[in-house]
């Protein structure tokens, strides 16, 4: 093939020789690999999102750029397998144009459009009878694809039959073309694969949904750190939502193609780029604000082998800012204080929007509900100008263990400076352990970091919920003493628990 080629490979010709010198079943396996693609945990709630905009944020080799591929594939000949309960692209715009479907995907280069989304939907066109190779089934793709000029083997056009009747047509852009290549006609999905550094190519393809009511989806490690287009999802714009996969999800265990007993020497090969090509996590330009190694802060424990002695506690984050979708989530952390060791276990971790009463019913799924909760000062404000009643209160009245003042240090301080110094001192020596399945909080982890020398609270949620813990741990209860609120909630009644600072002895 050469550089100057406008046409690609005959599908027909392709499809006459397969037919010849393969079973049916050797057929649908090279041919029709859309049939036998199965997402594992991330990617299956990335394909089931209901956002317009949805990115998909992952480390490197672990999927993204497949998952991306399987639902430009599902939507642009609309077939979708049994397990799927996405939005689906049925019934076109009411719009003239040629095409029922129009699809964009395109990369930074190219090279990596080439080599990553085109082989991904087409198969390698360099290869001999490599069309169709890729999730679109070669049955659906009619006539040859239309090649770029003065590029080698780089598809511009390739069209689709759709199983509901009807064409499609997906292009192939790169993001080195400018803005300028993105604008045009109305699109059903566009899928960016990695960072284009700057908005003015995101930004025209959501202006490209305006009269289809389309989807983006978005694929990337983000190499480039907190750039325009990671922001954008980072602080949950309106229409947004967002899947992190890491490499614990591709492993083999959970459904993934990454062999368990290989991910501890690739984290490891990654050296200090392990957090954003293993995990996800945004590459860093400036100080984060802990310095401690993920790997040395997990811990493996199973909560019911605890001590019955040690103490629990949950710290609340409560949401802010913000209605829908956007503003900061609520967020909520169970932890096991030893306190023989002084050193807390956090075992468990809910991130989420909605309202209190979603809140308190995730909360409500852990067998250890009903230990103290602990809140932060801004709990104190109104929740409502009808009732009068504050936040904390509103949490309280749906049952949960709330303490009854907000948390503080030992001093009645709750600078937001000296509870990240708590933190870091303890994760420092040993003292602060995060369950190693809680990637949400590794996520924030690793993006955690400050600007001009302050720490920039987005994405903190989780760890914001920590530092409240941590403040108020001093309250933290045994099973037996907490128990009895569980009894009296239930309507026995039962001697109350004496709620008192254990550093102290002051009542409280």
């Amino acid at each position: 093939m050469t550089p100057d080629l406008e046409e690609g490979p005959d599908p027909n010709d392709v499809r006459r020789h397969a037919k010849k010198m393969l079973t049916n079943i050797e057929y649908r396996q090279k041919y029709c690999r859309l049939d036998f693609y199965r997402p594992n945990r991330k990617q299956l709630a990335f394909h089931n999102l209901l956002s317009p905009e949805i990115m998909l944020r992952a480390g490197n080799q672990q999927g993204k750029t497949q998952a991306g591929a399987a639902q430009m594939a599902m939507d642009a000949i609309s077939l979708y397998p049994g397990w799927y309960e996405g939005r689906r692209f049925v019934v076109p715009p009411k719009i003239e144009r040629p095409y029922q479907f129009i699809g964009w995907a395109g990369c930074t280069t190219s090279g990596k459009t080439r080599d990553g989304a085109q082989v991904k939907l087409l198969g390698d066109i360099r290869q001999q009878g490599g069309l169709g190779t890729g999730l679109i089934p070669l049955d659906n793709i009619v006539g040859r694809p239309t090649m770029a000029r003065g590029i080698s083997d780089f598809v511009d056009t390739v069209s689709l039959r759709r199983e509901v009747g009807g064409s499609a047509v997906i292009r192939f852009k790169t993001f080195e073309m400018g803005r300028e290549a993105w604008q045009g006609e109305p699109v059903d999905l566009v899928w960016g694969d990695e960072d284009p550094s700057d908005f003015e190519v995101y930004g025209e393809c959501q202006a490209r949904l305006t009269t289809t009511s389309g989807k983006i989806i978005w694929t990337m490690s983000p190499m480039l750190g907190l750039s325009p287009v990671r922001k954008h999802f980072k602080e949950r714009k309106p229409g947004t939502s967002e899947i992190l996969m890491t490499i614990d999800d591709a492993a083999v265990s959970n459904g993934g193609h990454i062999p368990d007993e290989e991910i501890a020497m690739i984290v490891a090969r990654y050296g200090d780029k392990a957090s954003t090509r293993a995990y996800g996590g945004d590459m860093q330009g400036e100080g984060s604000v802990f310095e401690t190694p993920v790997e040395k802060i997990k811990h493996n424990l199973d909560p019911a082998t605890f001590p019955p002695y040690w103490r629990w506690l949950w710290g609340l984050d409560f949401r802010h800012s913000g209605s829908g979708s956007s503003g900061h989530p609520f967020a909520a952390v169970l932890g096991a204080w030893d306190r023989d060791n002084d050193t807390v276990y956090i075992v468990h971790a809910v991130r989420m929007m909605g309202q209190a009463t979603t809140h308190v019913a995730a909360i409500k799924e852990n067998p250890m509900w009903d230990a103290p909760v602990a809140w932060p000062h801004d709990g104190g404000r109104s929740a409502g100008i009808i009732t009068g009643e504050t936040v904390a209160a509103t949490y309280k009245k749906l049952g949960l263990n709330t303490r009854p003042k907000h948390a503080t240090f030992p001093d009645g301080g709750y600078n937001f400076e000296a509870g990240i110094t708590e933190i870091d001192e303890r994760l420092a020596s040993g003292r602060l352990k995060i369950a190693a399945h809680l990637a949400e909080a590794f996520d924030e982890y690793q993006g955690y970091h400050r600007i001009n020398g302050l720490v920039h609270k987005v994405d903190d949620d989780i760890w914001s919920a920590i530092r409240v813990l941590c403040m108020d741990l001093r309250f933290a209860k045994g099973v037996e003493e907490f128990a009895r609120f569980k009894r009296s909630a239930s309507g026995t009644q039962v001697a109350a628990g004496t709620d008192f600072d254990v550093f102290t002895g002051a009542a409280n």
